[in-house]
């Protein structure tokens, strides 16, 4: 019997049930005392300045962007934190990345 039609068949009808499941993830910091950061603690995409700084405090380290602004090449910052950063295109948040 021939399995590669079937297999394929197969494959064609489950793909797109998969691609439609919802993404989760948690992000586990192994440092001297391990925990789980969850979304919740971190800066979310879209997230003013204003807001991050109330939440998190000031910045350890903030680095900008350098050249020309353009409405194809926005203004880029990182704030650097203790345990992450956040990048912000212009004024709102669009990354939070844990440090390892």
């Amino acid at each position: 019997m021939n399995t590669k039609p079937l297999l394929l068949s197969a494959a064609i009808v489950l793909t797109p049930q998969f691609a439609s499941l919802p993404a989760q993830a948690e992000i586990l910091s192994i440092a001297p005392h391990p925990k789980v950061l969850q979304k919740a603690n971190m800066p979310q995409r879209g997230e003013s300045m204003r807001s991050v700084a109330n939440k998190f405090g000031p910045a350890k380290r903030v680095k900008t962007s350098k050249g020309k602004v353009t409405k194809r090449n926005p203004k880029i910052t990182r704030w650097d934190y203790s345990g992450f950063s956040v990048y912000f295109e212009n004024s709102h948040v669009i990354h939070s990345v844990v440090h390892r």
